[in-house]
């Protein structure tokens, strides 16, 4: 039965001791233990964005971002690739229904990774599709995929930026995840050298301008949002998901440091530091949902998103996430040696927070530059 968003919530609640306590074997590994991928499934989130005709919740993207703050509470590497399997089956259902089928028809819970910024490979026209060729890195969440969508330009066009869906038969995957955070997420590196037919091909422009093929059969709202400008407020959300996590071992962190019968010099700090951290990650919380809940609420409206709402959109999740990161570094800051242990969750929190805002479209000048370049060239109030 598909998921609504109360029920969406509870199941990932319910998840966060258990990424939690895993958090340390994925990071050994340095992709998602079996057992949190087997549970995900059970637990349908990653279905969210999937079209009801396949059995998936067709649920908005603010359910997907609400989602992934509260498995970020749990361990950031196993929320992000979590949000990323979340994410993608929105992405292929904006291809041909021929590729939809393909996906889905044989394993209606198959797995997509991608890795959709162009790294300029070899992209070759040829009969009845293109030839791929070449490397393309950071696919989160690779090792457990069945498909995995790349993204590249065509003849080097800048306007001709195209999404390719590749089944796991025809890539090989370069293990080079080595990373000091955000290292259970297995985000390694693909080599291609494959035919792509056209079904499984489809042009960015026609996502932005709400034409994907795919949206003549997948009619729910969630199908007309652009993917550029808007998309990223899902990975900004496992940041702040992180940051919240982290005020709760902050939390214990003083607890056990305030257990005799004195208070050790510097709970003041430690108190400050705690508030200010809550009120960071509190604001970036309310940032990237009412982003989320207003796209949301327009696509439902039958309101196309457009440039201002893609301005707005990246100023707020892009503060949203230095807000993160700034409650991170001001908790981080104050444990001191017990803080460096590797044994120590504000240590992996902070890590990972670091790993996941560094990002390209998390970064805080790029969205704000996109933001100013579009406000102060309109009259328009944001």
């Amino acid at each position: 039965m598909p998921l609504d968003r109360n029920e969406a919530l509870a199941r990932a609640r319910r998840l966060v001791p258990v990424l939690r306590e895993r958090a340390p074997q994925g990071e050994t590994l340095r992709r998602m233990p079996d057992e949190t991928v087997a549970d995900l499934i059970d637990s349908q989130l990653l279905r969210l964005c999937q079209p009801a005709r396949f059995g998936g919740s067709e649920l908005g993207w603010d359910v997907l971002c609400e989602s992934s703050i509260e498995l970020g509470q749990g361990d950031g590497s196993q929320a992000w690739v979590a949000n990323i399997y979340g994410e993608h089956p929105m992405f292929v259902a904006l291809f041909e229904d021929e590729a939809q089928h393909e996906v889905w028809d044989g394993d209606a819970n198959a797995l997509i990774c991608a890795s959709i910024i162009p790294p300029r490979n070899r992209v070759e026209p040829v009969s009845g599709g293109f030839r791929l060729g070449g490397r393309w890195s950071f696919a989160s969440g690779v090792h457990h995929a069945a498909w995995i969508i790349l993204g590249d330009l065509v003849a080097g066009d800048v306007a001709d930026h195209r999404l390719f869906l590749v089944p796991r038969a025809e890539y090989r995957i370069d293990d080079d995840w080595h990373t000091v955070g955000m290292l259970g997420t297995g985000s390694a590196s693909v080599v291609v050298d494959a035919f792509v037919p056209a079904h499984r091909v489809v042009a960015m422009r026609d996502i932005t301008a709400g034409k994907a093929p795919g949206a003549r059969v997948n009619s729910a709202p969630l199908y007309r949002m652009p993917l550029l400008g808007f998309a990223q407020l899902a990975l900004a959300a496992v940041p702040i998901g992180i940051a919240i996590g982290m005020i709760e071992d902050f939390r214990r962190f003083i607890a056990d440091r305030s257990s005799g019968a004195t208070l050790p010099t510097g709970t003041e700090l430690l108190h400050e530091r705690f508030a200010e951290a809550a009120a960071e990650t509190r604001a970036a919380q309310l940032l990237v949902m009412d982003a989320a809940r207003k796209n949301t609420e327009l696509l439902e409206a039958g309101v196309p998103l457009g440039e201002g709402d893609a301005a707005r959109t990246m100023r707020d999740g892009g503060y949203a996430v230095t807000l993160a990161r700034r409650a991170a570094m001001h908790l981080f800051e104050v444990t001191g040696g017990r803080g460096l242990y590797l044994t120590a969750p504000l240590q992996r929190g902070f890590r990972d927070v670091l790993g996941a805002s560094a990002h390209g479209s998390l970064g805080w000048q790029r969205n704000a530059l996109r933001y100013a370049q579009y406000a102060l060239s309109t009259s328009h109030e944001f």
